[in-house]
């Protein structure tokens, strides 16, 4: 079962300025987490090379941070904006 969490993303830049966007942190029954940004402003492939942290501030909630090197930038077409892969799966989700 998949839980999720609306908020905002931010990703710090190195020497450039940060990138800030709305989307959705989820997590399953594996031990998975990733982030869906819902819409632009979002991270290029060229800004993710040179991104550091990123921060995740839900609607209500925590604060989280990550860093850009213990996660992956996943882009594909079909999608609104790119998927934040924070931490893989663990496990096999039931």
């Amino acid at each position: 079962m998949t839980q999720t969490l609306n908020g905002t993303m931010k990703v710090e830049i190195k020497n450039a300025k940060t990138i800030s966007g709305l989307g959705t942190l989820s997590w399953d029954t594996s031990g998975q987490i990733w982030f869906d940004f819902s819409g632009k402003p979002y991270p290029s492939s060229l800004d993710w090379k040179k991104a550091t942290t990123l921060t995740f501030t839900p609607n209500m909630g925590k604060e989280r941070t990550y860093y850009k090197a213990d996660t992956e930038f996943f882009f594909n077409g079909g999608w609104v904006g790119p998927r934040l892969v924070l931490q893989k799966a663990t496990r096999q989700a039931l």
